[in-house]
């Protein structure tokens, strides 16, 4: 019939033979068993019928897939390094001495481009966003290997400098991707212009946009439909929206006041969808690492010191991610580190094949699709 869903088609088509098994319902296989399935048998079972195939790859079961694998067993972590881009399970660093093997194969047609420089610029509902030499942007899927170079920046006029300021991230009100970027572009007179454009994957276009902040650069984490920088002249966070292009300032918390012993690291980071703030306090011998969770978006008052970690003599730590019991995960110099607050230990936990990285991201395993036509 005409305006309804294939679900309410095959369920009218639907044949009960009552000497026979009970036969479920399709919307009861669908949405309450298969899209709380991990990804890969999901890409077997799109071979069952085209009827399957058609419904397992529709935006709303991937939505519904999607809301499934937030939970913590479906979460990985993305590593840049000399070897390129490889990923692992985060549950097994936390729960494991030795996790599995980074995974580098699944990125193999990106660390194939000659790159010179891999820049991390977000992740963001199972979608990974790589910037190659400041240059060119790629959506990447790691879960199902699908990526897509995206249209050029600036193709309207020549590029004279490095994207320098990016991030990634999701338009709630538009169901779209989203990707940030902002360079400068030098006149003959040695004047120099400053242009942002956001790229919408539903369009996949480019859009110009204006936005009042310059102090800050790299890359933008993606909370409540906005990404947030650090501003380097002041002690606040700068937003920009993904929907409005509207530019604001998020409080650091109250506690922390900017001195010659205290810096940001890395500064934020991203747990239940609540912003992450780092920072080092450096008192020798001894570091500590101060780690805020800002409860409620917006809210200064919400923001929660959770936990200060003791690194000794190292000033490189930062925190990837707070698991469900409260465990924190840190880099250690060479190798990964779990610290547990109510007991104050901290001990190590190793990657097969692990080598020193750059960046690092967190993304969920989902059916994202890297096309325009089904985002």
């Amino acid at each position: 019939m005409e305006g309804k869903s294939p679900h309410h088609q095959s369920r009218k088509n639907e044949v009960h033979n009552p000497n026979g098994p009970p036969c479920l319902p399709e919307e009861i296989i669908f949405e309450e068993i298969l899209a709380r399935l991990p990804v890969k048998p999901l890409s077997k079972f799109r071979c069952v019928s085209k009827l399957w195939c058609s419904l397992i790859g529709s935006r709303s079961f991937m939505k519904a897939h999607l809301r499934n694998s937030i939970i913590f067993s479906h979460h990985r972590i993305v590593l840049n390094s000399m070897h390129g881009l490889g990923h692992c399970s985060l549950p097994s660093l936390f729960n494991e001495p030795f996790t599995d093997s980074i995974d580098y194969t699944a990125a193999r047609g990106i660390n194939a481009q000659r790159a010179e420089m891999i820049y991390l610029v977000g992740c963001c509902n199972g979608l990974v966003c790589i910037l190659l030499d400041l240059t060119t942007f790629i959506l990447w899927n790691p879960t199902t290997k699908k990526s897509r170079n995206l249209p050029h920046f600036n193709n309207d006029k020549p590029m004279h400098g490095p994207i320098m300021k990016y991030g990634f991230g999701f338009d709630e009100l538009k169901d779209d991707f989203k990707v940030f970027g902002s360079l400068h572009l030098y006149a003959t007179d040695g004047t120099c212009h400053t242009i942002g454009k956001v790229y919408s994957l539903r369009s996949n276009s480019w859009k110009a946009v204006e936005y009042s902040v310059s102090s800050f650069h790299g890359a933008g984490v993606y909370v409540n439909g906005k990404l947030h920088w650090q501003k380097h002249d002041k002690c606040v966070i700068v937003s920009f929206d993904l929907n409005s292009h509207v530019s604001g300032v998020v409080d650091l918390p109250s506690s922390y006041s900017y001195s010659s012993d205290v810096r940001f690291l890395s500064i934020l980071r991203v747990h239940k969808g609540c912003l992450i703030a780092h920072a080092l306090q450096i008192e020798n011998p001894n570091t500590h690492l101060h780690i805020w969770v800002m409860k409620e978006y917006g809210v200064k008052e919400s923001w929660d010191k959770v936990t200060s970690v003791l690194y000794f003599n190292d000033p490189r730590g930062y925190s990837f991610a707070i698991a469900p019991n409260g465990d924190v995960l840190l880099n250690y110099g060479p190798s990964f580190a779990i610290y547990n607050p109510k007991s104050n230990v901290l001990r190590l936990s190793n990657a097969l094949n692990y080598t020193s990285f750059l960046e690092s991201g967190i993304y969920i395993e989902s059916l994202a699709s890297v096309d325009s036509e089904s985002t």
